[in-house]
């Protein structure tokens, strides 16, 4: 077992211990600008008195007096109240729960939750409808996910690093692994779902009072302040064809009543188990490589045809073939199994017929191979467990201290195809490649694993280790927060109020990589007969461990921030009260995450065949001073300036502004709009790191496809399409990339039970961060035009060949891996039009005993395109593109969700509706500029040579429902139904993120229908 280990700077949070052992939570600077909404808790509730408004926004000046008077009339507001929680504000200094925000904000409830059957963090902002391409889903993790194991949104399709995700206002610690091997950005999988108050999701930049990486918009999980007695939910499902199974499992405890008795404090578990689901298990033709029925071709391996030839081969499997070959690797023979006895065991079947490029008249046998139904996996085993201690504290009157400390862990196991005999390193630098089997071993004895010994001929071996390799996640999070607010009265202007913060978090990940061979190893196998190849089942667990070790590489972030705020009212406007906030963050970020597969200079082939080698480490101090001043003009106009000052001891420094403007003229119609600039600094990975990752590509140089067919006449499997290495190298001099965002638009409340926005934004991004500004096709095809088995250099960007055709071995090679740095090169723009709706009401006529509550949110792309110096400007949106991002999920011009509930006494029931237009697939990142909506270059072709042809990707629908019924005050059940009306996945060609579809808009449709039942209990 080979182990690769991160020094470990663990100063976890002993600090809190002194806090009883629980640390903190909630932000002042968190203040949430509040979504324009309505209540589906009480249809009436605007008829309804305000109360007194405790912060410096109020439009008078409060004295000692009226401020105990409103704190005891908000304590008995809160002592009436289910569960009374902190008012905790995004996108503004100001805890004032009454302002009505610039920043376009959508606010999830914990109740819209429950309704809508949404059980995770990741699910809410996964469906959001303003999540767009790049973003990381959990299905992802089993089809080549750098950050397996990870999931993370990306508003407006910016990628996952540029959404803040952050917890009570305050930061957190970025996962170990970078999306794409590139990007840092916050696992939102380990966050407890049980405790969520609100989801906060503000649509235009934050880096005015946030920072770096609010580029596209802030999201900010508000955890509840307090629970009474205890709470618990038990539930369980799976999918109508019977898997997919799913556990979860919670428990909440608390004491005390902050408002009551001063404090409040609660524990908190959760558990969640998703088992693994394979292709397999599912229908056609999502569990086979044999897709003739829907059009396409078989893609089996070694597939003997009607004349007697085969095609697709030589295609490696676990039935091991051998070739004699002379001194010089010339084919003597045709394959032969090495164990003619056992056949092809469990695979499709062994074949005897001719393969091109050995000797005419020779007898090959070949076992024929799905991959696709033997070892292809939809998405990964999941398992989390979390716990929170929590403590709410009133410090007299005019303080309160709340802490709160969290261990979370998140295990996700996934399989997959596994490593070949005949293969390169990882680096395309060290081979097994003319590694032969000799006829005799090093004791003179005949080689068993050499079906042409007695001959005295040596041969090359060709197949597949027999156990699938394995990749194993375990993350582990440890975060304590402690968080003090308190005010002090003022003889002139408004209260002082003041808050200061301190948050720590480190994130721990250990992967495990099972059953990835090792080249050196092998080649030592292959030479001396260690292992035995003819029989693998009969190798001992030792054996098989020599040429594939156990790898486990240590990574750990670190994340620690102080900030502390005051805010104060200065003077009386017409409009109201001016108000002044200034505050200061200071905070410390860490990453070391080593190499799991670096490259060996004293011996190239002692790499692993298949591990993605990606390293970043380094370290960084953030100094920040911000404001905001919010000014009431007149009643019906108000402006509110902010403004933030970062710099980075790496380097960077940014002053980021933001104007936000509401015109109120009448209760029923409001104006708003902002206008900002922001900056995301590089990550790690791309000023300190190396990362190699593949996308599909399908070779195009007919000169150079002709010289890899088979005796047919077709290509052969060399010429098909196959993964592209892309080695993207760190450069400490890169720039932050700045941005210019606007958002704008009207919003109608006619009545007091409906609200209506519709809201335009623009985003303009400068010194765009990019490894390879060429297309990947480009350089490929040059390289195929070159007629070379040579490094050369094309356009900047070196390019190491593939490993040989074994059919054709002298024949000209394939790109194997373009390596390139990262550069500030390319400039991007991106707008489209956000609409919401939100109704609560009841039914007229017979039905008025049943409330209606509706909720809708849709987000259209308008324009999504990157201006690239050299090569002009790609087009995104309504097609595949960016197709080099992620899982190549693409640009859907119309995301769209609306959710319906109806209650009735004790019933509920909600239907939600999702949906996901259709797109292009095509991809300008891939196939340059002016190609987009161009079947001739749909993407199709660069996945796989046997999908049907596909020019466009239809959209898709899914219909969720909910049940829940209140049996008494301390127990309810609930049935959730997913893609109620079992509505199919639109087949994807394009995307290499998932097989025939895109996991990232249609997961549902390729699982099914599927169910799961819950019980809840309040005591």
């Amino acid at each position: 077992m080979k182990v690769r280990s991160a020094p470990h700077r663990n100063i976890i949070l002993f600090a809190f211990s002194a806090l009883n052992g629980i640390a903190v939570t909630a932000p002042a600077d968190s203040a949430q600008a509040q979504a324009v909404n309505t209540t589906q808790d009480d249809p009436d509730s605007t008829k309804r008195s305000k109360a007194p408004n405790r912060s410096a926004t109020g439009k008078t000046s409060a004295t000692t007096t009226s401020r105990k008077m409103a704190l005891k009339n908000a304590s008995a507001s809160s002592a009436n109240s289910t569960g009374a929680e902190s008012i905790v504000v995004t996108g503004t200094m100001f805890r004032d729960k009454n302002l009505n925000s610039a920043s376009p904000i959508e606010q999830i409830t914990a109740k819209q939750l429950q309704q809508r059957g949404i059980k995770t963090v990741t699910d809410a902002l996964q469906l959001l409808s303003s999540n767009g391409s790049g973003n990381l889903t959990n299905a992802f993790s089993a089809n080549g996910a750098f950050a397996g194991g990870a999931s993370a949104p990306s508003l407006r399709g910016l990628q996952t690093s540029a959404t803040l995700v952050m917890m009570d206002g305050m930061r957190l610690s970025y996962y170990p692994a970078g999306d794409d091997g590139a990007r840092n950005f916050v696992d939102t999988n380990w966050m407890p779902s049980s405790l969520v108050q609100t989801i906060d999701v503000q649509q235009d930049g934050g880096s005015a009072l946030y920072g770096a990486d609010a580029v596209a918009g802030v999201i900010n999980m508000i955890t509840r302040e307090q629970i009474k007695g205890f709470e618990g939910n038990a539930e369980g499902g799976l999918t109508q064809g019977g898997y997919g199974g799913h556990q979860r499992l919670y428990a909440n405890y608390g004491v005390g009543d902050v408002a009551k008795d001063g404090y409040n404090f609660y524990v908190n578990s959760e558990y969640q188990s998703d088992d693994m689901i394979t292709n397999s298990q599912l229908g056609y033709p999502y569990n086979t490589s044999n897709i003739t029925g829907i059009g396409g071709g078989n893609a089996d391996g070694n597939l003997l045809g009607s004349d007697g030839i085969f095609t697709n081969a030589v295609t490696q499997t676990t039935g091991v073939t051998a070739q004699a070959v002379d001194s010089n690797g010339k084919a003597l023979s045709g394959y032969q199994l090495l164990n003619p006895s056992s056949g092809c065991k469990g695979l499709s079947g062994a074949h005897s017929g001719y393969v091109a490029g050995t000797p005419t008249g020779s007898v090959s046998t070949l076992c024929q191979q799905d991959k696709v139904s033997k070892y292809g996996v939809i998405s990964p085993y999941d398992r989390r467990v979390e716990a929170t201690a929590h403590l709410t504290v009133r410090l007299g009157s005019r303080v309160k201290l709340v802490s709160m400390f969290t261990y979370s862990q998140n295990l996700s196991y996934y399989t997959g195809t596994p490593n070949a005999f005949y293969a390169n390193t990882q680096s395309q630098l060290g081979t097994s490649e003319g590694v032969l089997a000799p006829a005799y071993l090093p004791n003179g004895s005949l080689n068993p694993n050499n079906p042409y010994a007695s001959l005295g001929e040596s041969a090359q071996l060709y197949g597949r280790f027999i156990d699938p390799t394995a990749e194993t996640q375990f993350s582990q999070n440890y975060r304590g927060s402690i968080h003090l607010t308190g005010w002090e009265p003022s003889s002139w202007g408004g209260d002082w109020n003041y808050d200061s913060s301190f948050v720590g978090m480190n994130t721990d990940l250990s992967t495990k990589y099972s059953n990835n061979i090792n080249i050196a190893d092998l080649d030592y196998a292959i030479e001396n007969g260690t292992y035995n190849f003819v029989d693998q089942a009969a190798n001992s667990a030792a054996a098989k461990n020599a040429i594939a070790p156990t790898e486990i590489v240590h990574s750990n972030t670190e994340e620690y921030s102080w900030q502390a705020s005051v805010t104060k009212g200065l003077t009386q406007l017409p409009g109201g009260m001016l108000n002044l906030a200034v505050g200061t963050n200071v905070r410390y970020e860490g990453f070391n995450a080593p190499n799991a597969n670096p490259v060996d200079t004293t011996n190239v082939n002692n790499q692993y065949e298949s591990i993605n080698p990606f390293s970043a480490i380094g370290h960084r101090y953030v100094y920040s001073g911000y404001f905001e001043l919010n000014a009431p003009i007149v009643k019906m106009l108000n402006a509110d300036f902010q403004g933030r000052y970062d710099s980075y001891s790496t380097g960077f420094s940014h002053f980021s502004p933001k104007i936000g403007v509401t015109f109120k003229p009448t209760k029923e119609f409001m104006l708003r709009g902002t206008w900002s600039q922001g900056f995301q600094v590089p990550s790690f990975y791309e000023t300190n790191g190396t990362t190699i990752g593949y996308t599909s590509y399908g070779p195009s140089n007919q000169t150079w496809i002709n010289q890899h067919l088979n005796t047919n006449g077709t290509k052969d499997d060399y010429a098909q399409a196959y993964s592209l290495g892309g080695e993207s190298v760190g450069n400490k001099n890169l720039k932050p990339m700045t941005n210019t965002t606007f958002t704008g638009g009207p919003v109608f409340h006619p009545v007091p039970w409906a609200t209506f926005s519709a809201e335009y934004w623009y985003i303009r991004e400068k010194n765009v961060i990019v490894s390879n500004p060429i297309p990947a096709a480009t350089v490929a095809s040059a390289y195929e035009a070159l007629n070379t088995n040579r490094t050369v250099t094309i356009d900047g960007d070196t390019v190491i060949p593939d490993v040989a055709d074994p059919l054709h071995p002298d024949a000209p090679r394939r790109a194997g891996i373009i390596e390139s740095s990262y550069i500030n090169a390319n400039s991007m723009m991106t707008d489209g039009v956000d609409l919401n709706l939100s109704i609560t009401h009841r039914l007229p006529g017979p039905l008025k005993m049943i409330n209606w509550y509706s909720n809708g949110h849709a987000t259209w792309v308008h324009r999504f395109n990157e201006s690239i110096p050299g090569v002009g400007i790609e087009r995104f949106a309504g097609t595949e593109g960016p197709w080099n991002t992620t899982s190549a999920s693409g640009t859907p011009r119309w995301r769209a969700n609306w959710q319906n509930t109806f209650t009735w006494n004790r019933l509920s029931t909600t239907f939600t509706v999702y949906y996901t237009s259709g797109y292009h697939g095509t991809a300008e990142d891939n196939d340059g500029p002016g190609t987009a909506g161009n079947c001739k270059y749909a993407l199709y072709q660069d996945v796989s040579s046997f999908y049907p042809t596909q020019c466009n990707v239809r959209h898709f629908w899914d219909i969720d429902m909910t049940v829940n019924y209140q049996f008494n005050k301390q127990w309810a059940g609930y049935v959730n139904i997913y893609n109620l009306t079992d509505f199919k996945a639109p087949y994807d060609f394009g995307t290499y993120g998932s097989y025939l579809y895109n996991s990232s808009w249609a997961q549902n449709g390729v699982l099914g229908r599927a169910f799961r039942f819950g019980v809840t209990a309040t005591l």
